[in-house]
């Protein structure tokens, strides 16, 4: 009864994981922890997960002998049935994730990595500047600025740009529009950020778009930092992917 017991309360929490594993798929959620890409793969795993514990379940109760349920000798006073109580603690993680709509990474994840932009393994090729004609401010992802300000200068002088972070306060009053990119889940999250000059700084972690000319990057001993004069700072709705 003992053995059956446990069984049927690790098929429960089995089955809770897959649940909390779906949730989080279908509300969008998952977008706080991993690509779009494994939206599917998400759905998948729990669905499997919850098949699965639940077949285990069914087939273990069916092998049952009759007259097994009558059996109350392994009840050692540690739970119900020799189960100890401390392992109904484990279900508090899974329902937190079922009820609890957890933060992206945001300015305190970002602060601690440097702004200094990577250099990119190949030269990036123009056509996306061709494609936005001089006079208009060209609408360009964190990263992709953060990075082609300081290794691609020439193409990006003189031009105004529009980009879409969340602020990341620095020393004496500087601060950052920075947004978070993933290679495959926030275990990797790398920090783009593009120094912000012209405007007082927002509150910490708000959404703007700030719309502005190329400036000469900041030097740093570690490597220099994107900039960008800013002209406008606009306030806006987290996106539902936060993460580039």
């Amino acid at each position: 009864m003992v053995v059956a017991v446990k069984r049927n309360v690790a098929g429960l929490v089995i089955v809770f994981v897959g649940a909390a594993v779906v949730q989080l798929a279908v509300s969008n959620t998952y977008l706080r922890y991993v690509k779009p890409g494994m939206r599917w793969m998400l759905l998948a795993a729990g669905l499997i997960l919850i098949v699965l514990a639940v077949a285990d379940v069914l087939a273990d109760t069916r092998k049952k002998p009759e007259g097994e349920e009558h059996d109350h000798s392994g009840d050692d006073g540690h739970g119900h049935h020799g189960l100890p109580k401390a392992a109904w603690l484990l279900l508090i993680p899974i329902f937190a994730l079922l009820v609890v709509d957890p933060p992206a990474l945001g300015a305190a994840a970002a602060s601690r990595q440097s702004p200094v932009a990577s250099k990119p393994i190949q030269p990036k090729s123009n056509s996306w500047l061709a494609d936005n004609p001089q006079g208009g401010p060209v609408n360009l992802a964190v990263r992709d600025y953060s990075v082609w300000a300081v290794w691609e200068k020439e193409s990006m002088k003189g031009r105004s740009f529009s980009l879409t972070g969340f602020v990341t306060p620095a020393k004496n009053g500087n601060w950052y529009v920075t947004r978070m990119g993933l290679t495959c889940c926030v275990a990797d999250a790398t920090a783009f950020m593009v120094e912000a000059r012209g405007q007082a700084a927002p509150p910490k972690n708000q959404w703007v778009t700030v719309t502005g000319e190329w400036a000469e990057p900041s030097k740093r001993v570690d490597g220099d930092v994107a900039a960008l004069t800013v002209s406008s700072v606009k306030s806006v709705t987290a996106p539902a992917n936060p993460y580039e």
